[in-house]
This record gives structure tokens, C-alpha cells and sequence, in this order.
């Protein structure tokens, strides 16, 4: 036990947990008298001699130090006490999800979904950089007092780009949360694998049960890969039917037939949770209306019919004596041979409209070209769209994404061409918001264009598969959900900006982003030449990614943060060369306080914090500025080059 002992500048107060790897303390970090507290992750001693959990510990802090997120368990310093690696993170003060399970059986579907958006921006932030979880549970999120999400325990996390430690068979993770692929050894794994680990931790906290329960370890393993779980609903009745869909989508056996990314996955929660709000406000579906309310036919029964009402209410006929006929020239052998060869033809034409299997067909769908996709989703929905079944929830999804991809497209070369007018047969209000919501993006106010596009939305019939006639029609069909795509994405923004602020720190140390053309890396660039202080230069780089992205739908939400960060850093109209020249002045001035301050610690070894500081400094001042074609602005990123290279250590 290592309570109360001092490992560098950390000192131990209690133990947090422990696991195979190693224990975990929360220890106080005192940095020159400023006091925190940290969580310390210590290997356990009887793996010293194990190269292989060595290296896999040693893994773990390299894949933390490309991490920064809000939602991800921050990195703060690595090292070794008697020859014992520790890593030093992010102290959260708050409870492990499991715990949290433990006190309350089960939780909310809507509070789960909450901590869903958040877990799914820190996957989504992890996949980019090519890691992979893979050992998703609710023992790894901690949820902090303030509500906050945050993934930890990247223990057996594979990097993508680097080769596994593990054995090509092997099963690592804890196999309830385990993959299909997972189960079955599979080598190259790839994010998918945590969206179905994804699918078993909502199904757990919402049901208060895990999808399979298995005696050992391979049952578990032969469940997974062959058992289709029960549904959430059939513990949880009141559950909306798109929660439920939502999970055995994640749950899916194949990768290819799960969400595509975490970042769908969060647009799926979001548009559910107006699915249900405009249930709440308007009331139950039509679709879920009881039978007794079923409008009723009122034909009027003919002649016929009220013979037939008699004979079965009992009534009775008097019967008129028939003179006998041959049986050759009797009507009802004819009548009989003719009904025959009507059933023969009316059965064929069944046998020929009969749908076929709802598998074969979904595969036709996935097999379709890309420009036929829309068309092939449209006919498969019209034929087995009322079906409750996870294929069928998919394929709705996918003419989903579709629709709104087309018609965002349709309505944006419309409103920048001459046909933005009011068109025959338009509700010129919803017109009118929907033009309005575009001016407001690209003018960077968000809460008009927010506001623009909830009309839009509530005034908008659901997508209905069953109204697609063609492309040309895509934006009509999906008016309402192109509205809600673009509110998700407008309430995005600042999470989206948020994240900056944790990338700057990764940025600082492995790389500059002098001549960024990716929307990330722009956007980056521009929010650190705001904290730099930079602000004329830092609306430039906003506005060049404002216009980079003004066509581009796929990176809409980062046109969205442009534009808003332009409007909002405003500059005097007339006073650009005054401007420009305080710029210069002020980096100047800090470049000439960072050699003074050099001067002073450059040969104390007691400083090594101050001199880190001010390289970081001058690496800042390169990374930001080495772009630039001002003489005076050249002179000091060249300055400050040399003095990196000279000063390495």
C-alpha cells in the first residue's frame, strides 16, 4: 500500500480502485504551493517483469497524450518512482456509472440518452485519432457532480496505427460489453466494435440488465455472436420505440449493418428527443390511435346485403319448386369450371406480388449504386416500412440521411440561384423561415437561424417514405428533417468549440498548423490566435474557413462556428492599418519579455518549468506565424526557430 507515502510531487491520501493493470489513488499534487488533487495510476508490482504489460501501461499514457476532450479523462504527467511507472490524470469528483446503477436498479431513458451525446463526442473524438476503446462499460464512466461525462481506463485501448500488443486471438475486455468480433478474436478491429459495446451499455442502464447472461466466459462469447438479445421494450413497455430501435440498431451482429459513426449515433439521440417532444405536445401518433376511434365506413347496404343479414339473423324465405334440368345444360358446373380458372389466374398474380423476404430485399438496397441508393430505400420503405423490425429501422435512418443530404443540397442551389422566389403551391410563411434560416447562419447569428429553423420544423409534416416520388421532391419530403439536422448542428457549435480549447494543448507540443486547408485544423488555428491574443488575424482565419465550408454540407456545423466567431469578434471599420500595426508591436513585445525571461532561467535546474513555458512560447509563435509574409513578423519567427533548435532540452 502506498497511502501516505510521496512519489515525486505527488502524496498519496487514499486508494480509488484497483485492477489487473494496476491501483489507482487520489493523491495532492503540490506545484509550488499550488495544491490538487490527481488521480494516480500505479502498475501492479508482480507485472514489472511482464514486457508485455510493461508495454501495455506505457500504451496507455501515449494514447492519453493524444486525447483531449471534455469528455475524455485528461493526461497531466507520466513517470517513475523506484522504477514503477505511474501515470498522473485528471481527478474527477463524482462516481463511476455502475455505482450509480447499483443505487437505482435502473435509470432514465431520457437521462441515459443525455449522457449518451456526451459519450458519443468522446468516441467520436477517439476514433478520429484512430483509438479504439474497447473496453466500453459503465465501470469506465465517471460522472462527475456537476453532471459531466467522462470516459476513462484506455487501458486496453488499441491505436489503429500502430500494431496490437495482444496476440491475433485474442479476447481482451470484459466480455458482457464485447463485440461480436471481439468474441471471435478478430485482429483488425475497428470503431464499430465500441458502438455495439455502446448498444450494451444503454441496454443495461435502461433496462437494469445486461442483453445476455451467461455462466462463463465462452457462453458469453456464443451469445454474442449468435443471439439476438430481447428487445428493451419487453422489459420497459413505456419506452419510446426509437430508444428501443436505437439499441438494437448499435446491437447489430454485422459491423456493416450498425450506426457509421458515434457521431451519427449522437444525431440519432438528438432527433429522437424531438420525436419525443413533439409527441409530449401533440399527443400520441396516429399510427398508435386506438381501434375504436377508427373512422367507420357508412355505405349503405344494397338489396343484397339485407337478404344476407335475414338468412344469417334466421329469417326464412319460402322456396319455389325448380323444374329439373340435365345436368348438361345446369349453370353451375360451367360456373364451377369458370371460378377455377379465375383462382388459377388470381393466384398467380398473388404468387407474382408477393414481397419477398424482407432480407433479400434490404440486400438489393445495400447493393444499390450510390446515386440509385436514395430510389432502391424509397421502394424497400413503400413495401415493409410498417414493419417493427431493426433492418427496417435502418433503412429508415439511412433515406433519412439521404433525404436531408439531397435536399439541403436542392434548397442551397435554390437560394443562390434565381428561383429562391415563392414557388406555385408554397406556404409562403415556411418559405419565409426557411430563407431566413439561412441568411442567419451565414450572417453567424445562430439564435435567429435557430429560431427560423424550429418554425420550420413545427410547421413540417414527418418524413413520409410513402410521399417520395423522386429526387426532385427531396427537400418537400424532408423539410422537417433537414430542420431538425440543422438545430442539432447550430446546438453542436459550442461543444464543437469547446473542444478546441482541449486540442490547443495537444497542438502546442506535436505540430504547427501553419497552412491548415482541413475545416478541424482551420478552426483550430483561428480559436488559438484568439487565446494568443490575435484578434485581427484570428477573424481572418475564421472568415477564410467561413467561406471554405459555405458550400460544403458535409462540414456545415463548422461553417455554422465560423461565422459565428467572425461576427463576434468585431474590429473598427477605417482603422485596419492602426490595427495591423499594434498586432506587430504586441508580438514584439512578447518575444523580446520571453528572452529576458530566458536570460534569467535558461541555466537554473531548480527552473525547468519556466524554461518549459517559455520554449512553449516561442513554439507558439512559429506555429502561428510562420505563414506570414511581414518582414518584422518574419524576423521574429525566425528568432524564435533558432532558439527552439538550440534549445532543445
Amino acid at each position: 500500500m502506498l497511502i501516505g507515502q510521496q512519489i515525486g510531487p505527488f502524496h498519496i491520501e487514499k486508494e480509488l480502485g484497483s485492477g489487473a493493470m494496476g491501483t489507482v489513488y487520489r493523491a495532492q499534487f503540490d506545484n509550488k504551493g499550488k495544491v490538487s488533487s490527481v488521480a494516480l495510476k500505479v502498475i501492479s508490482l508482480g507485472l514489472l517483469g511482464n514486457d508485455s504489460a510493461m508495454a501495455r501501461f506505457e500504451r496507455e499514457a501515449k494514447i492519453l497524450k493524444q486525447l483531449r476532450h471534455p469528455h475524455i479523462v485528461r493526461l497531466l504527467a507520466t513517470g517513475k518512482y523506484r522504477n514503477t511507472p505511474f501515470i498522473a490524470m485528471e481527478y474527477v469528483d463524482g462516481e463511476p456509472m455502475d455505482r450509480m446503477l447499483m443505487r437505482r436498479d435502473r435509470m432514465g431513458w431520457d437521462e441515459v440518452l443525455g449522457y449518451g451525446k456526451q459519450l458519443c463526442e468522446a468516441l467520436q473524438h477517439a476514433h478520429d485519432k484512430g483509438i479504439i476503446h474497447r473496453d466500453l462499460k459503465p465501470s469506465n464512466l465517471m460522472i462527475t457532480t456537476a453532471g459531466i461525462l467522462k470516459l476513462t481506463d484506455f487501458g486496453i485501448a488499441k491505436d489503429t496505427d500502430v500494431t496490437a500488443l495482444t496476440g491475433a486471438n485474442s479476447t481482451i475486455g470484459t466480455a458482457a460489453y464485447m463485440s461480436p468480433e471481439q468474441c471471435r478474436g478478430e485482429k483488425s478491429l475497428s470503431a464499430k466494435s465500441d458502438l455495439y459495446s455502446l448498444g450494451v451499455v444503454f441496454y443495461e442502464l435502461i433496462t437494469g440488465r445486461k442483453p445476455f447472461v451467461a455462466e462463463t466466459t465462452m457462453d458469453m462469447f456464443l451469445k454474442h455472436v449468435n443471439e439476438i438479445p430481447v428487445r428493451p421494450t419487453k422489459y420497459i413497455p413505456d419506452l419510446p420505440i426509437w430508444v428501443d430501435n436505437l439499441i438494437m440498431f448499435l446491437l447489430e451482429k454485422k459491423v456493416e449493418q450498425r450506426p457509421l459513426d458515434a457521431q451519427t449515433v449522437a444525431r440519432m439521440i438528438a432527433d429522437i428527443e424531438l420525436k419525443v417532444q413533439d409527441q409530449r405536445s401533440l399527443g400520441v401518433e396516429a399510427a398508435n390511435a386506438r381501434r375504436v376511434d377508427r373512422k367507420v365506413s357508412d355505405a349503405t347496404l344494397d338489396e343484397n346485403d339485407r337478404e344476407a343479414a335475414k338468412l344469417l339473423r334466421g329469417g326464412k324465405k319460402k322456396k319455389k319448386k325448380k323444374k329439373e334440368v340435365p345436368l348438361g345444360e345446369k349453370k353451375w358446373p360451367k360456373a364451377v369450371g369458370l371460378g377455377a380458372m379465375l383462382a388459377a389466374i388470381v393466384g398467380a398474380g398473388i404468387w407474382l406480388a408477393w414481397p419477398e423476404p424482407l432480407p433479400k430485399a434490404y440486400a438489393k438496397v445495400e447493393a444499390a449504386a450510390p446515386d440509385d441508393k436514395l430510389e432502391a430505400l424509397s421502394g424497400f420503405l413503400k413495401k415493409y416500412g410498417s414493419k417493427q423490425d431493426p433492418t427496417v429501422e435502418k433503412a429508415k435512418v439511412q433515406f433519412a440521411e439521404l433525404i436531408v443530404k439531397e435536399g439541403e443540397k436542392q434548397l442551397f442551389n435554390r437560394r443562390n440561384s434565381k428561383l429562391a422566389g415563392l414557388q406555385e403551391g408554397e406556404n409562403k410563411e415556411l418559405m419565409a423561415n426557411i430563407w431566413a434560416g439561412f441568411d442567419a447562419e451565414e450572417d453567424g447569428n445562430l439564435k435567429r437561424a435557430a429560431d427560423c429553423w424550429e418554425a420550420v420544423r413545427e410547421n413540417s409534416p414527418p418524413l413520409d417514405p410513402q410521399k417520395y416520388e423522386g429526387k426532385s421532391d427531396a427537400w418537400r419530403v424532408g423539410t422537417k428533417s433537414i430542420a431538425e439536422k440543422r438545430i442539432v448542428d447550430i446546438r453542436d457549435v459550442p461543444k464543437r468549440l469547446a473542444d478546441l480549447d482541449g486540442k490547443i494543448a495537444v497542438a502546442k507540443s506535436s505540430e504547427t498548423l501553419a497552412n491548415a486547408t482541413d475545416p478541424e485544423r482551420l478552426a483550430l488555428r483561428a480559436f488559438w490566435l484568439e487565446r494568443f491574443g490575435d484578434k485581427p488575424k484570428a477573424r481572418k482565419e475564421w472568415d477564410a474557413l467561413a467561406q471554405l465550408t459555405a458550400k460544403d454540407m458535409a462540414n456545415h456545423l463548422w461553417h455554422l462556428a465560423a461565422a459565428e466567431q467572425r461576427n463576434r469578434i468585431v474590429l473598427d471599420k477605417g482603422k485596419e492599418a492602426e490595427a495591423e500595426k499594434a498586432r506587430i508591436e504586441n508580438l514584439q513585445k512578447l518575444f523580446a519579455k520571453s528572452l529576458v525571461d530566458w536570460e534569467s532561467v535558461k541555466d537554473d535546474p531548480e527552473a525547468r518549468v519556466a524554461q518549459r513555458d517559455i520554449r512553449a512560447a516561442w513554439f507558439e509563435i512559429r506555429a502561428l506565424y510562420e505563414d506570414e509574409s511581414t518582414p518584422e513578423i518574419k524576423a521574429v519567427v525566425n528568432r524564435a526557430k533558432q532558439l527552439l533548435e538550440s534549445n532543445k532540452n
